[in-house]
């Protein structure tokens, strides 16, 4: 292991492939959209970052991915992606929720606000839910305020302080934009592997890794967890 942590983050559970490479702490992404073929482009980004960082895979020492929620198909591509990877090289993964690198892509562009509230569109008339706060400003640091939930599109309680709202959850029903607390909506904001690899690094530095075989997707269409209130 080098003196500083090298990871590769994985992400497919929206249908774009997010894939970074963070060298200490130099982090370097690529974003790409496709139909078909998830699981080869993944590979193909990662040796892509990996080739022009000079790394070789074997001085990997963890690969981060987000587990979901998400579409069911890129969760389970991108969660098998990184089992491959981390059994393969016996390095271990650490786990990362969509919603909260989807909040963490969210504060880097806004930089401002008491938190986020990480919408995805589910399907079938319903949203995956998540409400973050976070130190203003400061990229890495956003905490779960309550359980991540799977419901209808209906407007949250939203804690006191400025709130904005980002995902596709937004962009699919209009309508939740107005509800009070909201300052802003980035309806087109997408999980950038990018923005949670500082959420991965701290992760893996306290210890938060686990054997590849360990990794489970969380798709939360096996349980339905009531929006947190006030």
């Amino acid at each position: 292991m080098t003196s500083f942590p090298i990871l590769l983050g994985l992400d497919a559970s929206t249908g774009t492939c997010s894939v970074s490479l963070a060298v200490g702490d130099t982090v370097e992404t690529r974003l790409q959209r496709q139909r078909k073929g998830h699981a080869a482009l993944l590979l193909a980004l990662a040796e892509e970052l990996l080739a022009e960082a000079g790394v070789a895979r074997t001085a990997v020492d963890a690969i981060a991915c987000t587990r979901g929620p998400g579409g069911f198909t890129g969760v389970r591509i991108g969660v098998g992606v990184a089992q491959g990877l981390a059994l393969g090289l016996d390095r271990p993964v650490v786990p990362l929720s969509t919603l909260q690198v989807l909040a963490e892509t969210a504060i880097r562009q806004e930089r401002r606000g008491a938190g986020v509230l990480a919408l995805l569109d589910a399907r079938m008339g319903e949203v995956y839910g998540g409400l973050f706060r976070h130190q203003a400003g400061v990229p890495g640091t956003t905490v779960p305020v309550d359980l991540e939930w799977l419901g209808p599109p209906a407007p949250v309680s939203l804690p006191t302080g400025e709130w904005f709202g980002a995902g596709s959850g937004f962009e699919a029903y209009p309508d939740l934009a107005s509800m009070v607390g909201l300052h802003s909506v980035g309806a087109d904001c997408i999980p950038d592997m990018g923005a949670g690899m500082i959420l991965a690094s701290r992760q893996f530095a306290k210890g938060g890794g686990v054997p590849g075989h360990r990794l489970d997707p969380v798709y939360l269409r096996n349980r339905v967890a009531d929006p947190p209130v006030s």
